[in-house]
């Protein structure tokens, strides 16, 4: 393949590479204003996106494809270990990852016009969104856990990218210590799987070839297997929040700026999900027989694929439950969204458990839902604390007489995360518990499962609710609390901010943040009421996925 046609397969990933370079340029000749460094980080995220939809086929932007349709969905010739694959699965994966940074990036157009590190902040956004791109398309284990680390190292700069607030560093410190710890593990179980199979490229992975040749004899290579699953597993669910795998995330969250805290539950957390799908997916589908092995002085055998199940079946259900308890139990707004973000992880994660198509796309459909659910839901707070609205759940008493507008579209995101009908969350809920059901056996009891914690859930988004709502407002003037509200502005006078969010119109939230918050909620009800043009080409790359076996 020639250097050009892989840079116009690559040219989303391009395009997202050069925004983050002019924004670190317009930083470097002294170009600061948000304005410009925002539109430059917006622009490009929509004109990548605007490529991945033509390189999906759909009608109205075909022409712009860069990807021969020829080259996605096919299986590889026998022998090849290619290290990037094209897959309709992981470009509609890559449109789930440009909306997350799309709508951060635009919201975040609301923040003061020279506010303290903003090319910093959209840079970051940019190269996190190309690693994003680039776990997509991974077919090789190596170049995906290299991918996930180009997401991994700028989350981190931006959880502390304001410098100036120790919550942030705090959290930012969490977040790196965890971080190398799940690199640490992840590359290592990548070791154990070298070390048996010879190869670390997922079609081979996948396959089980070395396993159904006997190709580990008697040995104990087939514990390596073990092992290096186990430690991926571990090293990924630091990814994705699973229990007990989870405790950073709450106060990364709760510690990250409010914009900050929106991409990463809302994209960056989607990564380790998709990673699971390409590491795990093919051994459950597919290797069914049993493989013997020596160890002690006696000999065992190991049925992959349905011990792999159980654990990721015991995995969703544990996560679910734990994160939805936690939640319940929080009075820090942003502390429950963070624990409902851990929960929703589990109903993810029941699409790997089972391995069906159908399976699949519920839990795709699920993470789509949730991209705009808990960014919403975390861009709203970022509004609201702009408004003065302090960060407990009880500081939002009478949201629903002052803001009425804001707390309408917050509550449809709540009503959505609870799986409520007429809503992309319910739809989401629907696909994936059928596909539980239809898969039968133990996965019946999954779904069970699923409906129980959304059954529990509904406490405590219903308490939200009812604070907004029939709860009576504070009186007083409402002073703005917030530390984002007004950053400190190198340009301007006794280093304040020449320009706040509360001065930006739209009833003091900013137009391009009431535009986006807006924009999502009528996404979610309307994917709700006619989910269509998303359901059905989603299940067909669902479809794909699973017959190319990865």
């Amino acid at each position: 393949m020639s250097l050009i046609a892989t840079g116009l397969d690559f040219l989303p990933e391009i395009l997202l590479l050069a925004g983050a370079l002019l924004v670190f340029l317009m930083d470097a000749v002294g170009i600061r204003r948000i304005e410009v460094v925002g539109s430059i980080a917006v622009g490009a995220i929509l004109f990548a996106m605007l490529l991945v939809f033509a390189d999906l086929g759909f009608a109205p932007v075909a022409f712009l494809a860069t990807i021969p349709r020829s080259q996605i969905d096919i299986v590889p010739a026998v022998g090849s270990t290619p290290l990037y694959w094209f897959t309709s699965l992981g470009l509609f994966f890559q449109v789930f990852f440009l909306i997350a940074a799309f709508l951060v990036a635009l919201a975040s157009m609301s923040r003061p016009s020279r506010e303290r590190g903003a090319a910093v902040f959209y840079g970051m956004i940019l190269l996190a969104t190309l690693g994003m791109m680039l776990v997509a398309v991974a077919s090789d284990l190596i170049f995906l856990l290299i991918a996930i680390e180009v997401v991994s190292i700028p989350s981190y700069l931006l959880v502390a990218y304001t410098r100036r607030d120790a919550r942030s560093m705090e959290a930012a410190m969490k977040f790196f210590i965890v971080g190398a710890l799940s690199t640490v593990l992840s590359f290592f179980g990548a070791s154990f799987l070298y070390g048996a199979y010879g190869t670390t490229n997922l079609f081979v992975l996948a396959s089980g070839s070395a396993i159904s040749n006997g190709a580990f004899g008697g040995g104990g290579f087939p514990l390596l297997v073990v092992i290096g699953y186990c430690l991926l597993i571990a090293g990924l669910a630091f990814k994705i929040t699973l229990v007990p795998f989870h405790a950073w995330a709450v106060d990364v969250y709760d510690g990250a700026p409010d914009d900050v805290s929106a991409f990463l539950a809302g994209g960056t957390k989607k990564i380790g999900l998709f990673a699971f799908f390409l590491v795990f997916l093919g051994p459950v589908l597919l290797v069914r027989g049993t493989v013997e092995f020596q160890w002690f002085g006696g000999i065992g055998a190991v049925a992959l694929g349905p011990v792999l199940q159980v654990v990721l079946s015991i995995l969703a259900v544990v996560t679910m439950t734990v994160g939805n308890v936690l939640a319940l139990m929080q009075k820090s707004m942003k502390r429950m969204l963070a624990y409902s973000s851990i929960s929703q992880a589990g109903y993810m994660f029941i699409g790997i458990a089972i391995g069906t198509a159908p399976a699949l796309t519920g839990a795709s459909l699920q993470v789509f839902a949730h991209v705009f659910m808990k960014t919403g839901a975390f861009l709203v707070v970022a509004a609201a604390a702009g408004l003065g609205v302090g960060p407990l759940i009880a500081d939002w008493r009478g949201m629903g007489q002052r803001h009425p507008w804001l707390s309408v579209a917050f509550a449809l995101m709540l009503l959505s995360l609870a799986g409520v009908p007429l809503t992309i969350g319910f739809l989401s809920k629907f696909v994936l518990f059928s596909a539980a059901i239809e898969a039968q056996g133990y996965f019946v009891w999954l779904a069970v499962a699923g409906l129980l914690n959304s059954a529990l859930s509904v406490f405590y988004y219903g308490r939200v609710l009812k604070v907004m709502y029939f709860d009576a407002p504070e009186r007083g003037p409402v002073i703005p609390t917030s530390t984002e509200a007004s950053v400190p502005s190198p340009g301007a006078p006794n280093g304040r901010g020449a320009v706040s969010a509360i001065g930006l119109g739209a009833g003091g939230i900013g137009y391009a943040r009431a535009t986006t918050i807006a924009l999502i909620a009528i996404v979610i009800v309307a994917l709700g009421v006619y989910p269509g043009p998303l359901l059905q080409p989603l299940a067909a790359a669902a479809q794909h996925f699973v017959n190319l076996a990865f």
